[in-house]
């Protein structure tokens, strides 16, 4: 077992340590053995038009991948694809074991991820992030006889050359508060409400 392992696997057990001091802790550890895992995944688009652009967004401890889904994986990712990154899942979770985690799948090698994208990628370090704003999309609620859903919500990052405004599906992303949650608890930097 690598000396990070091994110092994560103590960081979980220590049962006097909140979350949110693990996670800072992790943050350290990270530092500390230069890794730069995945943080938390979700999945948004861009509408260009009549058409929408997929895009994966991959939060890490130093900054935001933003890489375009091939029409290939784009066919296949019919399913739920937000979640927490494998290292801090295991770190606040007992439904995972260490040795479950896949290394290329985890972390981030050269900036890089080793997902099925296209040349289309871009990489914002936190410190290039003016604003990070991630709001509940009341603008898209559609209401039956069954009751109402929101079937997007939005995610508007501004730095200090572009802005990116992210379309982040309900279905694919699940719950508003529950990625709020998650995305404030979890990353480095402040989420805006709006």
């Amino acid at each position: 077992m690598s000396q990070f392992n091994e110092s994560l696997e103590h960081l979980k057990n220590n049962v006097q340590m909140s979350q949110s001091l693990k996670i800072r802790s992790f943050y350290e550890l990270c530092e500390e053995f230069d890794k730069e895992p995945i943080i938390l995944r979700l999945s948004g688009n861009i509408k260009n038009g009549f058409t929408r652009s997929n895009y994966l967004i991959t939060f890490t401890n130093r900054g935001i991948l933003i890489s375009k889904k091939r029409n290939l994986q784009n066919l296949l990712d019919i399913g739920y694809v937000a979640g927490l990154g494998p290292y801090l899942y295991y770190l606040l979770s007992d439904k995972v074991k260490l040795d479950d985690i896949k290394l290329k799948d985890s972390v981030l090698h050269n900036g890089f991820s080793s997902l099925n994208l296209t040349n289309e990628l871009s990489y914002l370090n936190y410190k290039e992030i003016v604003k990070l704003v991630f709001y509940h999309g009341v603008e898209t609620t559609v209401t039956n006889m069954l009751g109402s859903a929101v079937n997007d919500n939005f995610l508007k990052i501004y730095t200090q050359k572009d802005s990116y405004n992210f379309i982040v599906s309900a279905k694919k992303n699940g719950d508003y508060k529950k990625i709020f949650y998650w995305l404030k608890t979890s990353l480095p930097i402040t989420i805006y409400p709006k």
